[in-house]
């Protein structure tokens, strides 16, 4: 049997797979089971299959007695869709109620031919693809993956173009939903790019019914302008306007190898209410799969970075903090700022445009120019 890395993938020689998903602790209550149909541009083409709901034709759940894992089968001969190419296999939590690491590990395998382990112990995102069946030159193939969700499957499944209902199966009397707070909160990152206006991911403001801004300036009560869900942006309108410079975007090529620096706001409540910056350099012009929608890059992020900018040498803004990819060494990705500037056009917002003459600024410089118009997103259900 194969031991998948991940990254790794590996040609399978037939249609029906009866895949067995196993963790060190009981997740019975805790962590759920997805699989996602999707199509080349990495869309939902069907509807996403939960674990705990009636099985479809082409595909079988069971919960193991012991509560420690799944029982999956797929037989893609059965797929509704010819659209479908890509069945993606992710672990969520509940209501996105905490993180995945209370599996400790999970392995995926199909007896005799692979096996995928991913260590979970430290693992603080709330759902995670872990595998990806695709379709190639007629053939099936399976990938290994680590690709994480900071908030969870409904967030997910958004970017891919549907809704998702991530509750838990498990309910106890008087509550709706075991698994989801009746007061969610969370945070992520936000940067000014007009008097009134900041942007962060869509995915930072899905499902918020109540959003704060915050910074050591202060507090301020934000809505949404307007939301971008396919590339996972979005604008926040405040009331009251900023004597703070928004940060200008880019507008040459971006290179491989170049330095960058992020600022934003992870793990805000255990590091505290001041701004983080880390540095890198640009690893990739292209996300996972060829997605031209993305940079990679390797300076370290964490829950609550999504949203934060992503500068070059001259404090313009290359990107816009988005995802990653957990238990792999700073596999990092951005949406690309021409997307980021698209939106700002299309809602008629002004933005501040980077100039080629521009010093070159050291990290302590571009902390001091930047960080005032960096700010915590807050964000309350």
């Amino acid at each position: 049997m194969i031991n998948l890395a991940v990254g790794a993938n590996l040609a399978l020689e037939s249609d029906y797979w009866r895949l067995s998903l196993r963790f060190k602790q009981s997740i019975k209550q805790e962590i759920g089971l997805a699989v996602l149909p999707l199509n080349e541009a990495r869309q939902l083409v069907a509807p996403a299959q939960l674990g705990h709901l009636p099985d479809p034709v082409w595909m079988t759940t069971t919960l193991d007695e012991d509560g420690c894992g799944y029982g999956l089968s797929l037989a893609v001969k059965q797929l509704p869709n010819p659209n479908i190419t890509r069945l993606c296999v992710v672990l969520y939590r509940y209501g996105a109620f905490g993180p995945l690491n209370l599996g400790e590990q999970v392995s995926l395998s199909l007896p005799e031919v692979f096996q995928h382990t991913l260590p979970l112990a430290t693992e603080t995102a709330s759902a995670m693809i872990i595998a990806e069946f695709y379709l190639k030159q007629a053939k099936w193939k399976v990938r290994a993956l680590a690709e994480s969700s900071a908030y969870g499957l409904a967030a997910l499944g958004r970017r891919m173009g549907q809704d998702i209902d991530e509750g838990s199966p498990f309910v106890t009397h008087g509550r709706p939903d075991a698994g989801r707070p009746s007061q969610e909160a969370w945070t992520g990152s936000a940067f000014l790019v007009a008097p009134q206006v900041f942007m962060t991911n869509a995915h930072v403001v899905e499902g918020a019914q109540h959003i704060q801004l915050s910074s050591m300036q202060g507090k301020m009560a934000g809505e949404v302008l307007i939301s971008d869900a396919t590339n996972d942006l979005a604008l926040i309108r405040v009331s009251t306007g900023l004597s703070v410079r928004p940060l200008p975007f880019r507008q040459t090529q971006v290179y491989l190898a170049e330095a960058i620096t992020t600022l934003g706001y992870p793990l805000a409540s255990l590091m505290g209410s001041g701004v983080q910056v880390t540095q890198g350099v640009i690893s990739g012009l292209f996300g996972a799969h060829n997605d031209v929608r993305l940079l990679q890059f390797t300076a370290p992020i964490q829950p609550g970075s999504s949203g934060s900018p992503l500068l070059d040498s001259q404090g313009g803004v290359l990107g816009v903090v988005s995802s990653s990819f957990t238990n792999t060494q700073n596999m990092n990705f951005a949406i690309r700022g021409v997307l980021a500037v698209a939106l700002l056009e299309a809602a008629q917002v002004e933005h501040s445009k980077g100039l080629e003459t521009a010093p070159i600024l050291t990290a302590a410089q571009i902390v001091s120019q930047t960080q005032l118009a960096i700010w915590r997103v807050e964000c309350r259900a």
